[in-house]
């Protein structure tokens, strides 16, 4: 682990409760697309500017108002500064919020998806007054420590992985693997190991007398 990738995980430790975690379907809101055009519906205001937890899925108001989402969990996504965020006094129902900076977006707080470059953040810095993730610029680093909910689940991540090295190429968009299938890799890699490895010889080597 390099100098900087230490303080990182450092600063994640101080200000991530040790057993912080985030529910599944996080990482599926995270990688969804919202806002383009339903295709099931083709009427005015049919953005996809919803999404399904019980489905993982984005959907438009007439899938909601048409029921096939009945006694399901809803979130309504909006647009800020040309970015996605939730409502606070929604997502936290859902999920754990400390640490997350909001934004005020028409008199009501949010919280952005992605990091969402706002009043100068879009310019990375070094020191506490940072993102602990993605280095943007806080506008209250006293009582925050990541801009977007993404940032925080990159933070959880790092936390694991320091803990179980993840495998080539996870990261944030895997979300979804649990540490109960890191460890299962690595238990299949040290059996081939144990396979592959060759017997020493015992003892030197010695040549036949010669008469």
């Amino acid at each position: 682990m390099s100098a900087a990738s230490k303080k990182v995980t450092e600063q994640i430790d101080r200000v991530v409760p040790q057993h912080s975690v985030f529910p599944k379907w996080v990482g599926g809101l995270l990688e969804k697309t919202f806002f383009d055009k339903c295709p099931t519906h083709d009427l005015q205001k049919n953005e996809l500017n919803r999404y399904c937890i019980s489905c993982d899925a984005s959907t438009c108001r007439y899938c909601v108002k048409d029921g096939n989402h009945n006694d399901h969990k809803i979130l309504t996504i909006y647009r800020h500064i040309y970015q996605d965020v939730v409502h606070l006094n929604e997502i936290e129902k859902h999920i754990d919020c400390d640490k997350i900076q909001p934004y005020k977006c028409n008199k009501k707080w949010v919280l952005s998806l992605t990091p969402l470059p706002h009043n100068g953040s879009g310019s990375l810095i070094e020191g506490d007054g940072a993102c602990c993730v993605c280095r943007r610029k806080l506008t209250d680093p006293e009582r925050f420590r990541f801009c977007s909910i993404a940032c925080k689940v990159e933070a959880i991540l790092v936390r694991m992985s320091s803990i179980h090295p993840p495998a080539p190429g996870v990261g944030t968009s895997e979300s979804k693997v649990e540490v109960e299938q890191i460890e299962k890799k690595e238990e299949v890699e040290q059996t081939k190991n144990k396979k592959g490895r060759k017997r020493s010889r015992k003892g030197v080597p010695r040549r036949a007398p010669l008469f």
